[in-house]
């Protein structure tokens, strides 16, 4: 009886295990192993066109990705990146998720619409249509405020000027995102208790003052998430880059002049553009430290306090 037991209990932690095993080669097999090796490849020298196998070379790739002058700049851009996306991003997201939560206006069926649409739209997609906005030749841009306005001083190849071309992305970045973002706002304001609201508007508290001390305290974690979300998207942007500036092929990739280029890009373009595994994969560590650095920055401005 005893045996029979212990039969059926190793079956069912063999069928067990067999419904996990699909999930855990997956896992394996496109996280850990990946992880795993590209940790490391950056202590190695392995270009995988030329080298028939790695060589240990310690720190050499790290301080050679410190080192690389344009390395720098995507560090330099990427950071310009960050510290004019994530405060537009938070304060349009939360102006917008709260304007939609409020049922008596009008503007905010409007504000649905206008907003989730870029949602839906892909990146690439959502890439070329300003692009093709912005064509100096027969671009909207240029063609209003030349025949409309009649400034045809302001007329600019808007991406092929370095001035430019990073808030361009950033612009297309915030159209793409703000929809969710704001989604996400909407859900934390609505639910925010209506009693702890309708008690504040008994006691005479103002708009402003309900919006200080109700709805922002109440919001601390979707603001942490929204944080979250807009270092990813700060840290890991490629395919704005590419698509926008990388026409000519994946070396124009960050153009003009470096201007838009960005860590992630120069990433890709040092391990499958220059087949530079080992300074390649330093790179994307590095990229990874600084994400981890932001996310501790991120969890303390956003801490909540608990009882």
């Amino acid at each position: 009886m005893k045996s029979l037991k212990q039969g059926k209990k190793i079956r069912d932690n063999i069928v067990g295990w067999l419904f996990v095993l699909p999930a855990f080669v997956f896992l394996f097999s496109f996280m850990i192993y990946p992880i795993s090796r590209t940790f490391i490849l950056s202590f190695q020298k392995f270009n995988f066109v030329y080298d028939s196998k790695p060589v240990f070379v310690g720190l050499s790739n790290y301080v050679e990705a410190l080192k690389t002058p344009s390395y720098l700049t995507a560090l330099k851009n990427t950071l310009r990146f960050t510290l004019w996306y994530i405060p537009v991003i938070i304060v349009l997201g939360f102006l917008f998720g709260y304007i939609i939560t409020l049922p008596k206006l009008f503007s905010s069926k409007l504000a649905k619409i206008v907003l989730f649409v870029p949602m839906v739209i892909p990146i690439s997609m959502s890439c070329y249509m300003f692009l093709f906005i912005l064509n100096p030749q027969w671009g909207l841009v240029n063609s209003f405020l030349a025949n409309t306005i009649h400034l045809p001083m302001l007329v600019r190849d808007w991406m092929n000027d370095p001035r430019y071309a990073l808030k361009i992305i950033i612009v297309v970045t915030v159209w793409q995102r703000i929809g969710f973002i704001s989604l996400l706002f909407m859900s934390g304001i609505q639910g925010i208790s209506s009693s702890i609201m309708e008690a504040a508007i008994i006691d005479g508290a103002s708009a402003a003052r309900r919006m200080w001390s109700i709805v922002l305290p109440n919001l601390k974690e979707t603001f942490q998430i929204v944080g979250i979300l807009a270092i990813i998207t700060s840290i890991k942007l490629f395919a704005q880059v590419v698509a926008m500036t990388g026409a000519l092929g994946p070396n124009s990739a960050g153009g003009p002049a470096n201007s838009t280029l960005t860590l992630y890009v120069a990433t890709w373009k040092a391990a499958f553009i220059n087949f530079d595994m080992g300074v390649g994969s330093a790179m994307g560590y590095l990229m990874s430290l600084i994400i981890f650095l932001l996310f501790g920055l991120n969890f303390m401005l956003t801490k909540s306090e608990r009882a």
